[in-house]
């Protein structure tokens, strides 16, 4: 192989001697992307981009399946970070805007807003079910004993929202979408999710009713042709012949200090490159997997404890023009194995042609369950046959469907998460020429804002490594 006049491999040209670059990014995620951006921006174009698939966005793209697009999960991008907004805007222009649409709960086969609204829920019920709800609510917040430490989620649930909400709501909810106990999840899993409300505002809501609330689940930014145009957008930003694809990482040699160098496959040959710097977004559980020499056995044990959860997205073409008005709902109820759906032509027209929808149903699970290995024909049936029962869809309104597999979505947050995954990212992070950021690469449940922030500060750091 050798270097073109942008920096980049030349694929065309082989030799047996292995590759020296200056920074391999490895992944074309949202983060590895980032990366890339961060670079060019930062005036440096010696780097490449290691993807593994024919395509780049990760588990954050836009596919296009005849006249339909849709994302893979119902992302949105929240102006949480201003410069991270900031970026975006500038990226996208006129193509991305602000949408507001409200999230839901399928509880009884009624909706309720999610975040959870007290009046909705309480009264949704029945009368005994508010009496109860409303005193293990109310203690909850009376006796929040905040001096003790959360022992778990489902501490933490009933803690915040009562018992009664708890158990209906909260614990079995994240229990299907984590495949874990409520007892064995983190606290953390919570995140911005979960928002409280007070005793004053559930009383307001009871004597008074409560009006349709801008909550932060309700308006996002989008764009226009989908999530994954931001990681176009971002692609399109890098030198050419520095996003390499069909490129999988199988392999690393490291000495005590640095990585020395990455072994790639592309379909047809193996061959290696010597880096001086690697930026890592693939999950950390695989870069230790692969690691010569094999690293010290309490980071293995860590590395066996530390779990990714996988997702089925099932897709329905439908010819209607429209569901409901929901940008994602969620079903809560135990016999269901899919957990929320989302509907793209609620976040942009241009999702489906006119007078037709589509909704993205996931089905959270691992790898090793049956329901990752289950038939596209039976995942369908499935999916079609439950959402009519519901009254959600008519099954002749269906003209197509699409299974889409996303492998090692998000990391689980089990309890003691953190102390775990910091043994192994303390272990990496010997290497004084490797930076690992993303879901994978930092075992971090983040955002692509999170990720164009933490991008610009490694991209920072490596430059002022290779001074």
């Amino acid at each position: 192989m050798v270097r073109n006049r942008h920096g980049a491999i030349d694929m065309a040209v082989e030799d047996s001697e292995s590759e020296a670059i200056g920074v391999a990014i490895l992944g074309a995620g949202p983060a590895g992307l980032a990366c890339g951006w961060a670079m060019e921006e930062a005036g440096d174009i010696g780097y490449c981009v290691f993807e593994k698939s024919s395509v780049h966005g990760g588990n954050a793209r836009t596919v296009k399946a005849g006249e339909f697009l849709y994302d893979t999960g119902p992302h949105r991008f929240h102006a949480r970070d201003e410069n991270a907004t900031r970026r975006i805007g500038e990226l996208l222009g006129a193509e991305l805007a602000t949408v507001s649409a409200p999230a839901r709960i399928c509880w009884k086969g009624k909706f309720v807003d999610f975040p959870l609204r007290p009046f909705q829920i309480l009264k949704g019920g029945g009368l005994w079910y508010t009496l109860r709800a409303s005193f293990n609510f109310m203690m909850s917040r009376i006796f929040d004993h905040r001096s003790r430490e959360v022992a778990h989620f489902a501490d933490y649930a009933k803690r915040r929202f009562g018992k009664t909400i708890a158990e209906t709501f909260l614990i079995p909810f994240s229990e299907r979408l984590w495949g874990m106990k409520g007892s064995e999840l983190s606290p953390d899993i919570a995140g911005r999710r979960l928002p409280g409300f007070s005793v004053l505002g559930l009383m307001k809501d009871l004597l008074f009713g409560a009006k349709s609330s801008d909550h932060l689940e309700g308006r996002f930014l989008y764009p226009r042709l989908g999530y994954g145009q931001i990681s176009d957008r971002m692609a399109d930003k890098l030198s050419k012949g520095n996003l390499l694809y069909g490129k999988r990482v199988i392999g690393f040699t490291a000495n005590d200090e640095r990585i020395v160098s990455v072994r790639i496959n592309d379909g047809a040959t193996e061959y290696e490159i010597k880096p001086e710097v690697v930026i890592n977004t693939l999950p950390i559980t695989q870069v230790v997997q692969m690691l010569e020499p094999t690293p010290p056995q309490e980071v293995l044990d860590a590395v066996g404890k530390l779990r990714f959860r996988d997702v089925v997205l099932v897709i329905l073409f439908l010819d209607v023009p429209s569901v409901s008005d929901a940008a994602v709902t969620y079903f809560q109820n135990a016999e269901y194995e899919f957990s929320r759906a989302h509907e793209p032509r609620n976040r942009s027209s241009a999702m489906s042609p006119e007078g037709k929808t589509s909704l993205v149903v996931e089905f959270p699970c691992f790898q090793s369950e049956e329901i990752w290995m289950r038939e596209d024909s039976s995942l369908i049936e499935g999916l079609v046959s439950s959402l009519h029962e519901m009254g959600l869809i008519d099954r002749s309104a269906v003209i197509g469907a699409d299974v889409h597999r996303l492998p090692d979505a998000y990391p689980v947050y089990f309890n003691g998460y953190g102390e775990v995954s910091e043994v192994v990212l303390n272990y990496l992070a010997k290497f004084g020429n490797l930076w690992s950021l993303g879901r994978g690469g930092s075992y971090f449940y983040g955002h692509v804002h999170d990720f164009i922030t933490e991008a610009a500060d490694v991209i920072r750091a490596v430059e002022s490594y290779r001074k």
